[in-house]
């Protein structure tokens, strides 16, 4: 049955293949790691004064289940969890598969190519892509897909989406071991739903949130996708020891997302409370929202599995 979100959901896609994809360079991380060393995805393509409220609880939760992992984002961005829809999530897993054995990280299927489906183009026109790269035994994992897309604007403003109901995942291990993950974030995109909703704007990293990763992380604040471009004035970041963090601030989000993103200049100073406080307009009305997260302990990661990374982790 035909339904008027078609042609929507056919925008929204097209925007994905091409922003997403223009902007993934502004995060690029290096191209391989050392022999025993822990690979980094790579993204290819969302007042000054101490709080009283306590930090962020952190849920005990299972990291490789997906829709666990993906609800935990969520709670901490204080939006309502979403359900999984077992169509999606096959369509997901043809995808990934897709990915993972051509080498193919996209939004759009080569037909001539193995594992190429009806199915997997659907999330493939809809969804987050990620591919990992061939190792020497298995590494990739779940959680690695959904932190990649957290620590990406455009892919992490489409996973916290307060308004969307329902996602579909799905994960793929090559041979090789290269893995392919998809996440379809539109099939189920709810526009008519964001007029009611309370809770904008959405802020990223949360308020209280404490274990950020003390990386160039980005800090988000948005609106709803068809809702006014807001007028950023000014931006700061600020220790608890009162040291201001040099960083860049604009209005210029992905996709088409309407909000501001900070990104910080150097990597965020591990075990620190930092205070934001960023003032604008929008649609014409005056804000400024100010809060507070605390970084990770910014302990380096286990080392990875014996063997040489040939190709580059990423995400799209």
């Amino acid at each position: 049955m035909k339904t008027p979100f078609r042609p929507l959901v056919g925008l929204l896609s097209l925007l994905v293949l091409t922003l997403m994809f223009l902007s993934s360079f502004q995060r690029q991380l290096a191209l391989g790691a050392p022999v025993g060393g822990t690979p980094d995805p790579n993204v290819y393509l969302p007042l000054v004064q101490k709080a009283s409220a306590s930090p962020t609880p952190i849920p005990t939760v299972d990291p490789n289940n997906w829709l666990a992992y993906v609800n935990y984002y969520r709670a901490i961005a204080d939006v309502p969890a979403v359900t999984e829809n077992a169509t999606l999530n096959n369509n997901c897993w043809e995808h990934a598969r897709y990915m993972a054995e051509n080498n193919d990280l996209t939004h759009d299927q080569n037909p001539n190519l193995p594992y190429a489906s009806e199915a997997g183009q659907i999330c493939a026109g809809n969804g987050n892509a990620w591919l990992g790269g061939e190792f020497f035994q298995p590494y990739w994992q779940v959680h690695h897909t959904i932190e990649g897309w957290m620590g990406s604007v455009g892919h992490r403003l489409w996973l916290l989406y307060p308004t969307t109901p329902t996602f579909g995942y799905g994960f793929y291990t090559a041979s090789n071991n290269r893995a392919g993950a998809a996440l379809d974030v539109l099939s189920t995109f709810n526009s008519g739903a964001d007029d009611g909703y309370p809770g904008w704007p959405i802020r990223y990293p949360a308020p209280n949130q404490i274990d950020v990763p003390a990386e160039v992380y980005p800090i988000t604040i948005n609106w709803q996708y068809f809702g006014a471009t807001p007028t950023y004035t000014s931006s700061s970041l600020i220790t608890f020891g009162g040291t201001t963090l040099a960083h860049t601030a604009d209005t210029s989000l992905p996709v088409g997302h309407k909000g501001i993103q900070i990104y910080p200049t150097q990597p965020l100073p591990a075990n620190t409370t930092i205070l934001v406080s960023v003032s604008g307009a929008y649609d014409g009305t005056p804000f400024t929202y100010t809060w507070q997260f605390t970084t990770a302990s910014g302990l380096a990661a286990p080392a990875g599995p014996e063997g040489t990374l040939n190709e580059p982790p990423t995400d799209h």
